[in-house]
C-alpha cells in the first residue's frame, strides 16, 4: 500500500508518483497488471494483432493472467464494500493510508488469512 495520490490519475501515473514503479524495477519484481501498465514492465495480457487469431499458447497465457487478476479485482471490490471507502472519504487525507491499512487487515482477518 502507498499513500493516496491527489486528483484523478491514471493507474500508471499513480504508480510513478508513489514510487512503486522504481521499487518494482530495482528489485526486478514480476507483477501483473492490465494492458495500460505495459510501459512499466508488468506482465499483461497479450493483445490480439489485427487480422490474426491468437495461438493456443497466447490464449492459455491470457487465461492465466486473467485468473490471477480476477482475485485482485474481487479483493478490491470487497474493500470498496466498506462504507468508509464506498461513500468517499471526507476526513484528513493524511489519515487515509492508516484507515485503508486497518480495513485491509480486518478484511484479511475476516477471510482467515
Amino acid at each position: 500500500m502507498s499513500t493516496p495520490v491527489p486528483g484523478a490519475r491514471h493507474d500508471s501515473a499513480a504508480l510513478d508518483l508513489t514510487g512503486w514503479s522504481q521499487i518494482l524495477a530495482e528489485n526486478h519484481t514480476p507483477w501483473i497488471a492490465d494492458t495500460a501498465d505495459i510501459v512499466h514492465g508488468a506482465r499483461t495480457p497479450l493483445t490480439k494483432k489485427k487480422g490474426q487469431e491468437r495461438t493456443d499458447n497466447e490464449k492459455h497465457y491470457n487465461k492465466e493472467i486473467s485468473s490471477i487478476r480476477a482475485y485482485v479485482e474481487h479483493a478490491i471490490g470487497h474493500l470498496k464494500q466498506w462504507t468508509i471507502l464506498a461513500t468517499g472519504y471526507r476526513g484528513r487525507l493524511a489519515e487515509l493510508p492508516d484507515i485503508i491499512a486497518v480495513i485491509t487487515r480486518l478484511e484479511l482477518y475476516r477471510l482467515g488469512w
